[in-house]
């Protein structure tokens, strides 16, 4: 990750159906709200496009696996609120890097039957397909000098995030990082103009609660 800036990443996970969030990283006695990262608003958008693209994720009106419905019947919950821990990959990939990363829980079976992987798969087809096209919103361009040399480890500032990012190392790119958020959401993310020597565009967001469209796609045989 540090050669390569990724933007977008994600682990999966079992023993639980939801799809958490950063920060994790929380005291017993602190308020979680505290713990929102500047782009809150981004990882939820990131979180509900693959709970709601999920077959099964916000049917939570039984509960969750263990324990009641942590996610208000969204199939998403920040980790400081739900489980709280330092030292997490999320919030690494965060506050070092240029990555937004989530953890994915993708059932209640850790370990499920063979006869059950290919639901297993329908379940989660759509949502990771979904997950993965999200690399595409957002400002992607080459930061270069008046010579039209790239630049590299150049620092991309958003006016209204306090968390910045910077191009790679070796060709002075960012991809992919500035993302529109929904509407619905209490911070919508503020993308400024392309400065002098960059290129790029934004995509503008659209109002209401987004769902995705099914698509047809190929299936493994297992």
């Amino acid at each position: 990750m540090d050669k390569n800036p990724f933007v977008l990443g994600a682990n999966l996970q079992g023993g639980e159906k939801l799809v958490s969030y950063p920060f994790d990283t929380a005291r017993p006695d602190d308020n979680p709200e505290l713990h929102e990262t500047p782009d809150h608003a981004i990882f939820r958008w990131l979180a509900i496009s693959y709970a709601s693209a999920h077959l099964t994720m916000t049917e939570t009106f039984r509960g969750g696996c263990h324990t009641q419905d942590m996610t208000n019947a969204m199939g998403i919950v920040q980790g400081a609120k739900w489980h709280p821990r330092a030292g997490s990959m999320n919030d690494f990939s965060y506050l070092h890097t240029n990555c937004l990363e989530l953890s994915i829980y993708l059932g209640c079976d850790k370990f499920p039957h063979e006869s059950e992987l290919q639901q297993e798969w329908e379940n989660n087809k759509e949502s990771l397909l979904t997950f993965m096209e999200q690399v595409h919103r957002g400002i992607k361009g080459l930061v270069t000098d008046q010579q039209g040399e790239p630049i590299a480890n150049a620092t991309i500032v958003v006016g209204g995030i306090n968390h910045n990012i910077k191009t790679g190392r070796v060709q002075g790119r960012v991809l992919g990082r500035v993302m529109a958020a929904p509407r619905r959401f209490p911070h919508t993310p503020r993308c400024p103009q392309p400065a002098a020597g960059t290129t790029g565009s934004h995509p503008q967001p659209a109002p209401g609660r987004w769902k995705p469209k099914p698509r047809r796609r190929w299936s493994p045989s297992w």
